[in-house]
């Protein structure tokens, strides 16, 4: 990646402070990022959640 790509994806992440005071760890954590986005399982359905919803269960008072 590019660094003209990185300072792009920083910025819009809101990393402002960090691409400008700590640049190489943001670069590390995209080299990461990067080399992980492949083995993350896809779903076929977008609109699938990753995990199932959390509910609270029992200790309701229901008067």
């Amino acid at each position: 990646m590019d660094e003209k790509t990185a300072e792009t994806l920083a910025l819009a992440a809101g990393l402002d402070k960090a691409w400008a005071n700590h640049r190489a760890d943001v670069l590390a954590a995209l080299q990461t990022q990067q080399s992980h986005r492949g083995k993350l399982p896809r779903t076929r359905n977008p609109a699938d959640e990753p995990a199932p919803p959390w509910r609270l269960t029992g200790g309701e008072n229901k008067a």
